[in-house]
Order: C-alpha cells, then sequence, then structure tokens
C-alpha cells in the first residue's frame, strides 16, 4: 500500500506540492508568532525579575526601563555615583549596582557596571573583570568577533559604528558569558571606571578639537552627553523588604532630579503591547488557517475528480473502497509530514535569519529552541489538512456501499 501510494503520488506532483505548500505557510506562520511573543515576553519577564527599582534622571520610565534592562535606546542623562553610597549607607538595599552606558564595541553596547551585576551569569571561559580596561564579553558577541580571554577590543564613542574610536586605550578581555538568551549575550561589560577613564581621555581630545571650530564640536558634545568621572547613568537596587522598597521609592520618586521605577511594572505596561499583538496576530493566524483548510480542501476535491478513472479501474479488479480511502489518506498523510518537517525547519531558519536584526532591539531569539507546544501547533495543521480528504473519502465509500 506505502509503495502503491508513493506511485501515485508521483503522478500529481504538481497539486501535492500545491498542498504542501499551503500547509507550510499556515504552519510556519502559526509558529512563528508563537516563538517570537513566547521568547520576548520570557525575556521580559527573567529580565525584570531581578531588581525591584531603577533610579536614574528625570525623563521617560519606558527609556530608563529599556535601557538598564535591555541596553537599547541612549541614557537619559547621568546621576551622581554618590546615590550608591547613600543606598548602602541606609542600610535598606541588598544590592546597589552603577550602569552607566554611552560606548560600544562594532555597535554592541559597552556597559560599565560592577560584578554584581553578572552574578547571576556563568563564564564560558577566562575570569570575572575586577580592574579598569578589563571587559568580559557576552556570548554572541565573542562569537561574531571570534574573541577570547587576552584579545584586545577597540571602544568607540557613542552606541554606532560611526563613533571616535579610543584607539589610545583598548580593552582587554578576560572572561566570555555562556549564552543566556537575554541582551547580555550583545554586549560588552566592563568596570564604571573604564568608562570614566575611556570619556575623560575622549573629552580631553574632543577639547582640542574644541578650540578650532567652537559652535560644531559643541553642537557634538551636546548630542553625546555621557557620563563623566563620578556619574552614572542609573542604579539597580534590589531591596531589603516590602517597606523599605515603598521608602525609597517615595523618597527618590519625590525627588525632583531623579526617576524611581519598577521595572517590573513598566515592562508589564510593555508586554500588554505585545500581548495585545500577539492577539492580532494569532487572530491572523487563524484566518491563515481557514483559508489553508479550504485551499486544501479545493486541491483534494480536484484530486478526487482527476482520480475518478484510477479509482474506477481499482474497484473494477476488486480493491475496496476501504482500501482506496486509506491510500488517499496515507498519501495525505504523507504530504502533510513532509509539510510539518519544512515549516519547522523553516520557521527556525527565520528565528535564525532575523535574530540579529532585533538584538539591536535588546531581544534576543534562541532560534533552535523548540516548544512543546510547537508540536501541539504541527499536529493542529497536520489535522487540518487530512480533514478534507478524510471527509471526501468517507462520503465516497457510504454512496459505493449505498450503490452495492
Amino acid at each position: 500500500m506505502l509503495s502503491f501510494a508513493f506511485k501515485s503520488m508521483a503522478t500529481r506532483k504538481a497539486k501535492l506540492v500545491m498542498t504542501a505548500l499551503s500547509v507550510v505557510i499556515a504552519a510556519s506562520v502559526a509558529l512563528l508568532a508563537y516563538d517570537i511573543s513566547t521568547q520576548v515576553s520570557e525575556g521580559i519577564v527573567n529580565t525584570a525579575a531581578k531588581y525591584d527599582i531603577i533610579i536614574g534622571p528625570s525623563g521617560s520610565a519606558t527609556q530608563l526601563a529599556m535601557n538598564t534592562m535591555f541596553f537599547t535606546d541612549k541614557p537619559l542623562g547621568t546621576i551622581p555615583y554618590s546615590v550608591i553610597d547613600d543606598l548602602n549607607r541606609s542600610g535598606q538595599v541588598n544590592a546597589a549596582i552603577p550602569f552607566s552606558m554611552g560606548d560600544s564595541y562594532n555597535a554592541a553596547p559597552i556597559v560599565g557596571t560592577d560584578p554584581a551585576l553578572l552574578s547571576d551569569k556563568a563564564l564560558l571561559k577566562g575570569e570575572m573583570f575586577d580592574q579598569p580596561m578589563e571587559a568580559v564579553v557576552g556570548f554572541d558577541v565573542a562569537k561574531t568577533y571570534n574573541l577570547s580571554p587576552g584579545d584586545q577590543i577597540i571602544s568607540s564613542h557613542g552606541l554606532s559604528h560611526d563613533g571616535a574610536a579610543h584607539a589610545d586605550h583598548p580593552l582587554t578581555v578576560v572572561g566570555v558569558l555562556r549564552r543566556t538568551d537575554t541582551a547580555y549575550d550583545n554586549a560588552v561589560f566592563t568596570p564604571v571606571s573604564t568608562i570614566w577613564e575611556l570619556h575623560e581621555h575622549h573629552d580631553e581630545d574632543h577639547d582640542e578639537d574644541h578650540d578650532e571650530d567652537h559652535d560644531e564640536n559643541h553642537e557634538e558634545h551636546e548630542e553625546h552627553h555621557h557620563a563623566g568621572a563620578g556619574e552614572i547613568c542609573a542604579v539597580l537596587v534590589r531591596s531589603k523588604s516590602l517597606s523599605d522598597y515603598a521608602a525609597l521609592m517615595s523618597y527618590y520618586g519625590d525627588n525632583t532630579g531623579y526617576l524611581a521605577i519598577n521595572p517590573n511594572t513598566v515592562l508589564r505596561e510593555v508586554m500588554d503591547n505585545v500581548d495585545l499583538s500577539r492577539r492580532i496576530v494569532y487572530i491572523l493566524c487563524a484566518v491563515i488557517l481557514v483559508m489553508n483548510l479550504f485551499v486544501v480542501s479545493v486541491i483534494a476535491l480536484l484530486n478526487m475528480v482527476d482520480s475518478r478513472r484510477e479509482i474506477a479501474l481499482m474497484r473494477l479488479i476488486g480493491v475496496s473502497m476501504g482500501k482506496i480511502n486509506r491510500l488517499y489518506l496515507i498519501q495525505n498523510a504523507l504530504t502533510g509530514l513532509c509539510a510539518m518537517a519544512l515549516s519547522l525547519l523553516l520557521t527556525h531558519l527565520c528565528l535564525w535569519g532575523i535574530r540579529g536584526f532585533v538584538a539591536r532591539m535588546g531581544i534576543v531569539l534562541n532560534a533552535w529552541k523548540i516548544y512543546p507546544l510547537e508540536w501541539v501547533i504541527l499536529l493542529a495543521v497536520f489535522a487540518l489538512s487530512i480533514l478534507p480528504t478524510a471527509v471526501l473519502t468517507r462520503r465516497m465509500a457510504k454512496r459505493d456501499s449505498l450503490e452495492a
């Protein structure tokens, strides 16, 4: 039966390709929608859970959260490093971690911070930084640029490729992080004092150029405002208790020079928008699946019309309608299984293809992670793909039994 099914399929290649293509499109769209929305939501939840307060300069709460949690967008400005000393002296925090940004390595953000920021991240190679001008690089940065401990990297001023290079002050890679499937994979980490030192030298060079062309360089300086010595862009805080959290939020929230946010609250609003987009995409997926069912039904009907002579011949030599039904179901099942495999491969190739683009927005996609629900989606699409043939062959079998 199986060999005969393959021979029969070979005579209807065009229609089978159309059937498989419709199944591949429907399944791939559904899988992409689920994978992207799930990984984005997981990334937001996992990232936001570590800290309950972020303190920065006044401005946009969303920008502050996205900048410190996902290393995207520009910092709001700077606050004194003394805020950390005040927090530690208050006895209300378990951790107060500095955060500073303003330089990059091939557009990968360089984060000035403390080793405590990476306390829950495992090292793949090397060791943690503890001296100025040392750096720990994320997994994807190391993989893309083939970096290992002992290598030196040249940072650039600003967060794009076209910033002024700090060629005279390279950073030495001392460690590489294991893959985390978060924004940490696409960043470089160094002591906050490194940022101060780099910017001190940048300011010296900038002042020399400033004497030559005052107006042009003043405008550039304003555009690339950065943290100078004794300044940071934000503080990531873990408070000791709920009452300490409330007191700190009240104190820094009421201070007009600062902005205090709860990253979970801010990012939940972002997730609400993601959930709305996900619902819209799921509705579109449902529409595509219905259209797919219609296309497969039409193709199955055409196959049956084209196969009337073949079916009549098989009936003439004594083949039962039940066996004929199984033959066509096997053909559609084989087509559906091939389409499912292609859909799964195509989906994850698409994820692999776009992961570099979305990484710039702080979203890290694991292209080869397969969720259990993906198999459920594929089985549902597979069931829909063979449903029209099952219905048509059943009706033919009933009509045949009545005529007999």
